[in-house]
């Protein structure tokens, strides 16, 4: 039987994100390793995401012109490359290389997979087709986090242990690719963009003249706002647990120490001792979160893919998704304690997991095949130019009070909110639609839920 090409994106886009949860809730115990604060945590994301705002536009196009495979198997190669190099950083600065590279090779990941859905599924099953993206994302999240924070406890050939988890991520985006270049057949055809490619000077005017369209501008607004919004959780959140309960943290170092070593108490361990346990105990409670989310976001995705946007609408859980975010934000500001902050981390889960793929099928259907990827890319640009600007900002002023960003991002989900009240609902019978390419049928397993 022959697979369907929806299931092989979804398997290399699960086995690359589970590569990005490996390392993720490990980056502050990284940065700090080196020496550094949260605001150098906030330029080294931001480090990425310029170079991910500069070539997803770029790569967007590409994917219109020379088809959404080699932008695929492109960006999961930067992956296997990247995480190597951030395993084997010796000092800040290598980091940041590694961050700058993965930016610009991996760029092409999501524009190319989105606009890939957008080829092989009808207008009704697209948002459980963007979906799927988002489940993804909940397996590598579920499952990443744990493993990464078990495989930092050994170390190989002679590497810090903290390195092992980017080792095994680069593993598994190799394996990812191998999968694709195989497996994943191409899905455009009709191979030519529409706009004429003028490379970097494009990106600022695509982004502009998808704002200025009447039929995405709304959606594209909403999606700015949601962005930066968001972008507090991606960057803050590990930081604020780490600095809100530090105390806590340390009690549950010290008390896990004693009961398992009674003849040597934590006070009188030496600092550099002391401070290896305080951080594993960290990683222990970041992963733990990034763990509800993902598990979170799977579950919520399944029902996506179920059906629920087309029994509710994308327009209507676009604005579920942004007021619940709205509300969260604000009680992740004020939570006193972590078993608190865990239920306000599957709150958080549920309202990205409804909003984003709803967006992105409003977002998506408004293009026709030949710019979907210029579209995407620059939805992607978007998102990229929030996590360029708002990563140094929200970890400057969470290491002043861990509240205020999320403060501040809660305003800014509030404007998005009521943006979305102008959203209209996606027409779920499109007689304009073409049908999938000759040899890609499209995938009825799109409305349940997908196992690789």
């Amino acid at each position: 039987m022959k697979k369907s090409p929806l299931l092989i994106l979804f398997t290399t886009v699960f086995l690359d994100l589970l590569g990005f949860g490996l390392i993720l809730p490990l980056l502050p115990v990284y940065i700090q390793h080196y020496g550094g604060t949260p605001q150098v945590g906030g330029f080294l994301l931001a480090s990425f995401s310029c170079m991910q705002f500069i070539f997803s536009p770029i790569w967007g196009r590409a994917s219109d012109k020379y088809g959404r495979r080699p932008l695929i198997l492109m960006s999961l190669i930067g992956s296997a490359i990247s995480y190597f190099m951030f395993g084997s950083a010796p000092n800040l600065a290598w980091l940041f290389g590694a961050r700058v590279a993965a930016g610009i090779l991996t760029a092409a990941s999501l524009p190319a997979s989105y606009a890939y859905i957008a080829d092989v599924t009808s207008p009704e099953k697209r948002a459980g087709g963007m979906a799927m993206i988002g489940a993804a994302f909940g397996l590598g999240f579920a499952f990443g986090p744990w493993l990464g924070g078990v495989l930092s406890k050994y170390s190989i050939f002679g590497h810090p242990a903290l390195a092992t988890p980017s080792y095994f991520a680069a593993g598994l985006a190799l394996i990812a690719f191998v999968w694709a270049f195989f497996m994943l057949p191409e899905s455009h055809h009709n191979r030519h963009s529409s706009h004429e490619d003028k490379g970097l000077l494009e990106v600022f005017p695509t982004i502009a003249r998808s704002l200025r369209r009447s039929d995405v501008g709304a959606q594209l607004t909403v999606f700015a706002f949601a962005t930066f919004a968001f972008t507090a959780v991606e960057s803050s959140f590990s930081w604020l647990v780490i600095l809100r309960f530090h105390s806590v943290l340390t009690a549950q170092a010290a008390k896990l120490w004693n009961s398992m070593h009674p003849d040597q108490l934590f006070s009188t361990l030496t600092v550099a001792a002391q401070k290896s346990l305080i951080e594993t105990a960290q990683t222990a409670a970041t992963s733990k979160i990034f763990g509800i989310v993902g598990i979170t976001i799977l579950i919520v995705q399944v029902a996506v893919m179920r059906g629920l946007a087309r029994k509710i609408g994308e327009n209507r859980l676009v604005m579920l998704g942004s007021v619940l975010l709205t509300c969260t934000l604000i009680g992740i500001a004020i939570a006193p304690t972590l078993p608190l902050i865990w239920v306000l981390s599957a709150m958080i889960a549920v309202g990205n997991g409804v909003m984003n793929p709803s967006l992105g099928a409003l977002i998506t259907h408004a293009a026709g095949p030949k710019d979907r990827g210029s579209l995407t890319g620059a939805q992607q640009g978007l998102g990229s130019l929030a996590r360029i600007i708002a990563p140094p900002i929200n970890n400057t002023l969470v290491g002043v009070n861990s509240a205020i960003p999320f403060v501040s991002s809660s305003a800014l989900m509030a404007i998005a909110f009521f943006l979305s009240l102008r959203l209209k609902p996606l027409p779920h019978t499109d007689k304009n639609e073409p049908a999938p390419p000759a040899g890609m049928p499209m995938d009825d397993a799109t409305a349940e839920p997908v196992h690789p």
